[in-house]
This record gives structure tokens, sequence and C-alpha cells, in this order.
């Protein structure tokens, strides 16, 4: 391209459209390319807030989408696989991570011919995307090749652009205006275009050009800093708890980096200059963008507990018996999306535990106390719902897992996810079966209870059912995956045992007059038990061998 000798608006905005333009392609290609690995790298190595800082600036850094980043943080964190915690550290993370793009370009985006550069991969990028097949994962290389040949073309443009409106723009009109203009104009021109990155590389281009002082620009990049967060804040308005959460942490997070970045300005770009003796203003600008970002994490990382609690606090889910998990994570994003399913199924399970409960008239407090499935009965206690009503919502929620498991299998799944998603369906239908089971027998259980005199069929059936629901829940949620082989069969014993007692306890009768109900009444109760601690049984074996 023949530069013209004069400053035109148009090649500047062609420039940004065209680096944001890239930054969407990239990002698409590396949402192909590069997710799955990160997803395990995420899933497997955010066991603690400062892990998750590590984890948030390696991939933020690498896959240069922090958006992308903070959708697959948010899926795990609806999923159950991060805490908030630990979720925050990798946000955190996130913020210093996006400073690489800065540090790249600072280091040689301005000290070669982008353009030189840019035409290969355009050409390589463009004729793959038109030719290769779409599902084939050179499609996807070709269009990482193209986002990064648009990126440096648009770098190319802004910079040729600022150059000549170096040439007649004096300096010293920036220094007529306050400081807190300049960080508000970062703040809305980096929320209108949704890119923090573009923003800094549209400064830094200036800097090059001598058209910015670097107090200035380090101005804008404050407001930038705060300016991102309005894409989550967006997003997270009408969302989950957990997306609202997320949503509000960035945001004071943001808004209190930008303050003490503001605050510490000068000290700052002293300390830089004068101690660290960095003289070139690009170098100057990136390194107050990272010290100060770095700055944030020391002050957050101490507290990150408290946050989290906090945070916690701030918001609850409108509907607390329905679907907690998989209405909070896109099917797309595989890990998470089993995840999520699999503790759909186990809050499946505890809703089904405490409807038997029920129909049996034992309380389900003593039960579940030291387990997990506290909380879902104290929701359902709280909503005060009907037995039909919950049984109607057990319906209900197994009709969404099946949904939402059918649309991961549309999905380009690998062979053990597949295979563990059908595993997780199939412990969800012997829930709801044998859910199901004593609904058909529990107008006999109240025959029994109101007509029979028998203290000790009623109390063997009770502390029976105690002691296997008991077994389940330690299956579930305490025993180490090296001894399921040894406790599943005990399990199925003890299924089989009560069975067998309480035949024995039921045909001591020969008719209905001596019990008050009748005998064929008593054994539809003991066989529909029978199968419903069998499908319990079944999904529970399913949940703890989901790799």
């Amino acid at each position: 391209m023949q530069p013209t000798m004069h400053f035109e608006p148009w090649v500047l905005v062609a420039g940004l459209g065209l680096f944001l333009f890239g930054m969407m392609m990239l990002e698409q290609a590396l949402r192909t390319l590069g997710t799955r690995s990160f997803r395990h790298l995420l899933r497997d190595h955010t066991k603690s807030p400062l892990r998750g800082v590590l984890i948030g600036i390696i991939s933020t850094a690498c896959l240069q989408s922090s958006s992308m980043v903070g959708l697959i943080v948010l899926a795990f964190v609806g999923a159950g696989i991060l805490s908030m915690s630990n979720a925050l550290g990798v946000i955190f993370g996130v913020n210093l991570g996006t400073t690489f793009t800065g540090w790249i370009v600072a280091t040689i985006g301005f000290k070669l011919s982008l353009t030189e550069y840019a035409m290969p991969l355009l050409a390589l990028g463009t004729l793959g995307v038109v030719f290769l097949n779409p599902d084939y994962r050179r499609h996807s290389q070709a269009r990482l090749l193209l986002g990064i040949g648009l990126l440096l073309m648009g770098l190319d443009f802004m910079k040729t652009s600022m150059e000549f409106l170096s040439e007649q723009l004096p300096v010293s009109i920036f220094s007529d205006y306050p400081i807190l203009l300049y960080v508000l104009g970062g703040l809305v021109f980096t929320a209108l275009i949704q890119s923090s990155s573009a923003t800094i590389m549209i400064v830094l281009s200036a800097i090059h050009a001598g058209v910015l002082p670097i107090t200035t620009a380090a101005a804008i990049v404050i407001g930038a800093n705060l300016g991102t967060t309005s894409t989550v804040l967006i997003g997270g308005v009408k969302g989950s708890a957990d997306k609202r959460r997320v949503a509000l942490s960035h945001f004071i997070f943001n808004l209190v980096v930008s303050g003490v970045a503001l605050a510490l300005m000068h000290p700052l770009l002293t300390l830089i200059t004068d101690k660290l003796n960095v003289t070139d203003p690009m170098y100057v600008l990136v390194l107050f963008h990272s010290l100060f970002n770095g700055l944030g994490i020391l002050i957050f990382l101490p507290i990150v507990s408290p946050f989290a609690r906090w945070l916690q606090a701030r918001f609850t889910d409108d509907d607390l018996i329905g679907c907690q998990y998989i209405t909070k994570v896109s099917p797309s994003i595989g890990d998470a999306a089993t995840e999520a399913i699999r503790q759909e199924v186990i809050r499946l399970f505890y809703k089904v535990l405490i409807l038997n409960l029920r129909v049996l008239r034992i309380r389900p407090e003593e039960l579940l106390l030291g387990f997990k499935g506290l909380e879902v009965y104290e929701q359902i206690k709280q909503a005060k719902s009907s037995y039909d009503d919950q049984y109607s919502e057990i319906k209900h929620t197994e009709q969404q897992i099946l949904q939402y498991a059918n649309r991961i299998l549309r999905e380009k799944s690998a062979e053990q996810e597949t295979e563990n998603v059908s595993k997780l369906v199939h412990a969800a239908r012997d829930l709801v079966y044998g859910a199901k089971s004593l609904k058909n027998v529990r107008q006999n259980v109240v025959e029994l209870r109101m007509q029979s005199d028998d203290e000790e069929l009623i109390e063997t059936l009770r502390h029976d059912t105690r002691k296997i629901y008991r077994h389940l829940l330690t299956l579930l949620e305490h025993t180490d995956p090296v001894l399921l082989e040894e406790k599943i069969p005990q399990l199925q014993e003890e299924i089989n045992s009560s069975h067998d007692r309480l035949h024995q306890l039921i045909t001591r009768y020969d008719n209905s007059d001596t019990i008050g109900i009748p005998l064929s009444s008593l054994l539809n109760i003991n066989r529909e038990l029978l199968v419903s601690n069998q499908m319990l049984g079944s999904a529970v074996r399913d949940l703890v061998t989901v790799k």
C-alpha cells in the first residue's frame, strides 16, 4: 500500500477493524484447536487461588483471548469443577496475561515490516479457509493464520496512520486536559469496541509515532483496563447467580486495580524510568500495564477466600429446586458439560432419596447429616412442595438432563466423554425408576402405617432403609475409588438381605385379618422396595465409576 502524505481517519478505522476481525478469527480458531488441552489444564492444575493465578496468566498469554478463558472458567464454576475462590485466582491471572500482547507488539511489532509478514499468512489463511473442509483440523489452522495476518495488517495500518498524524499534531496538545478525561476516554472507547488489546495497540502506535506523551498514554490504558469489564458485566446481568458473581468479581477487581494505578501512576512511571532505567516509551507503557495488574493480584490474593464468601452471599438462584448445573454450562464445553451432568445427577439422587424417605416417613435430617444432600433437603423444605410436585420436578429434571446429554452427544465429543455421558443418562433413568417404584406402593405404605399393628415389620422396614441409604450416601461421597469393587457387592448383599428379612416377616401371616391389610399389598411393598433400592444402587455405581 502506498502511504498518503496526510492523515486519513479511515486508514486508522480500517486498521482497527482489521485488528478486531483478526482477534475474532484467532479466537474462533483457538476455540477449536486449543480449548480441550486448556480445559484439562484448568481442571487439573487450579487446586488453589495461587495456582489459578498462574494458569490464568499462562492460558491468556497463549490463547490471546481473555473472553475465551473467562467463558471456560464460568462454565467450570457452574459445573462445580472450580470453586469460586480458585476461579477468582484464574480471573486475576487473566488480567496480567492480557499484557503479554503489548509486550509482543512493543518488542517486535514496530521493528519489522508487518505487511511483509502479513501477506504470506493472509495468502495461506484465506486459501485454506476457502478450499479446506470446515470439519477438518487444517481449516481451523488456516483460520489461525488468517487471524494473525489480519492482526498484523491492522496494526500496520494503525501504525502508518499515527505516523502521518504525528506530522500534523503537536504533542503539547494533550497536556492541556486533565488526566481523568483520558481515563474516561480509554474506558468508553474500550467498552464500545469490546477489546482492551485494540485500545492498547492504538496507544502504542501513537507513542511510537510520538503523538502521545507517556502520562496521557498511561491514563488511557488505565481506563481501558476498567472498560474491558463491560463485556462480562453485560453478559452477567441476566445470567445465573454464579455468572453474576464472576461478573461482579471481575468488575470489582479491575475497579480497584485501576484506582490504585491512577493513584500511583506518577510514582510507578518514575520507578520505571529512573530506577529501572527504561527509556523506550513503549516499554515504559507495557511495563506500567504489567506492574499495576501484578500489584492488583498482590492486593487481592491474600483476601481471595473472604472475597469469595462475600460474593457467594450477594446472589442466589431464583430456582433453588430446579437444575443447578446444566443450566450454567454450554454443552459445547465437553469436560465441564460432562461434570455438570454428573453433578446434576448426584443432585437428582438426593431428590429421589428425600422423596422416598417421605413415603416411608423417615426424617431426612437424621440420615443426611454430614452429607451434601442436606443442603438439597433444606431447599426442598423451603419450597414446601407437595409429594406430587416433588415427583413431577424429578421427572422434569430427568427430561432436562436427557435433552442436555443429547446436545453434548451431537457435538464432536471424545470417546471417553460419550461413554461417561451415556453412563450418567443411565444413572438418571435408574433414579427416576427408583422413585417411581415407591410411588407405585405409596398408598400401600400409608395403609400399612395406619392400619397395621405390627410395629416390628414397620420398624424393620425403616431400619433397613436407613442402613441401605446410608451405605449409598457413603459410597457416593466418602468411598475411595480403590475400594469400590469391594463396597458395591456389600451394598447388593444388604439390599437382598433386607428383602429376604421383610419377606419372612410378611409371610408369617396367612390372611389380612391378622395384619390389617391384604398380604398381596405387603408383598407389593417389599417387591417395589427391592426394585427401588436396586435402581438406586445401580445409579450410584454408575456415578462413582464415571472417569
